[in-house]
């Protein structure tokens, strides 16, 4: 299950695949004494199995690196992130949800072709916000 806002853009090949959730599950659970951490995903990369991992299991770092770019939404499908602000802050309140007391850090990119002064604010306040 993706979360909302986002599309699962993995197209399995029948059966003989697993999802990331389940080999962090698995890899966490084999090597006990190695600490994983997860960085830089898309956002849609982030579904609640894999929220579930990463909070239940000790050797999973409870910090999140989610890339936002930007904080408007027109600019984020001129990114072609094909996710909006609204979708990108739902994420973010469920990650602190399944998560407590997690750590965020995150990319922006600034002076994006055509990027007005208000997108450039919408960033900030994105920023602010999260």
């Amino acid at each position: 299950m993706n979360s909302a806002g986002f599309s699962e853009m993995f197209k399995s090949r029948g059966d003989t695949g697993i999802r990331f959730a389940e080999l962090l599950d698995r890899v966490s659970d084999i090597a006990p004494d190695v600490r994983f951490r997860f960085t830089s995903p898309h956002p849609k990369d982030f579904p609640d199995p894999l929220l579930d991992v990463i909070a239940s299991k000790e050797n999973v770092c409870n910090h999140v690196h989610i890339p936002a770019q930007s904080g408007n939404t027109d600019m984020l499908y001129r990114m072609r992130r094909n996710h909006s602000r609204e979708s990108y802050l739902e994420l973010i309140d469920n990650i602190r949800s399944k998560i407590p007391g997690v750590s965020l850090s995150s990319d922006f990119i600034v002076g994006f072709c055509g990027e007005t002064d208000a997108e450039f604010e919408d960033t900030i306040s994105l920023i602010e916000t999260v």
